[in-house]
């Protein structure tokens, strides 16, 4: 499988920015794009880790998924905000488990990124709740957003191997019980292709979420900020 990347580099100015995006590894979690929230699908591989590199002025973010979205930046002195400059997207086609999807989402990295000019600004806020800090990008033409967690989201396969959640019965017909979950999580489901199809938010650390009413198939459920699971529904 051949790749491509390919950048295109430019001068920058002094600027400041936060430790903490040098600091820690970030993981893709989800998008809102034109208002839609686009979770991240799972995958059979360990999804790509997301890094801030480079010292002043020269900076280089690399957004990964299974694909690679790498930009020269520039920091703003004065604010949270920086400058995309340059760079690229490498062409690797994934072709497992959830594939469609895979790729859909590997588009929407690259696309959030290079469909704006090289003059567009992105502001970032990072969020803390105990150990776990989330990255919010958002691209100030458009309002779009990406996130991202410090903690690994797992491909599939590991998912089902490390699980920080218990859901049960699985295969489920009506039914669908939720454990160890902490409160006030939004839990989405989502099909194979990415689209959300239920979403509920925790009260206690049980939920029991009604699915009788979805087609026979292969779903994938995912709390807030934590990896995601798959079930099936008879």
């Amino acid at each position: 499988m051949e790749k491509f990347l390919f950048f295109l580099f430019s001068g920058s100015i002094l600027s400041a920015q936060s430790p903490e995006l040098f600091s820690n590894s970030w993981y893709i979690s989800k998008m809102v794009v034109s208002g839609q929230t686009i979770t991240t699908p799972p995958m059979q591989l360990v999804i790509g880790t997301s890094v801030f590199t480079g010292s002043g002025p020269a900076y280089e973010l690399q957004s990964r998924y299974y694909n690679s979205v790498g930009s020269t930046i520039t920091f703003s002195p004065a604010a949270n905000n920086f400058t995309r400059q340059g760079g690229g997207c490498t062409l690797a086609v994934y072709s497992g488990t959830n594939a469609a999807a895979a790729q859909a989402y590997d588009q929407k990295n690259c696309d959030f990124y290079f469909n704006s000019s090289t003059s567009t600004v992105f502001d970032y806020e990072i969020l803390t709740s105990g150990m776990l800090k989330t990255l919010m990008i958002t691209n100030s033409a458009t309002g779009d957003q990406i996130f991202y967690n410090n903690s690994g989201f797992l491909g599939m396969s590991e998912s089902i191997i490390k699980k920080p959640f218990s859901i049960y019965p699985n295969p489920v017909k009506d039914e669908l019980n939720l454990e160890g979950i902490p409160r006030g999580v939004k839990v989405n489901i989502s099909d194979l292709s990415g689209k959300i199809v239920l979403e509920a938010y925790t009260e206690s650390i049980e939920l029991k979420m009604n699915v009788s009413w979805l087609t026979k198939g292969i779903y994938i459920i995912q709390p807030e900020n934590m990896p995601a699971q798959k079930f099936i529904k008879e």
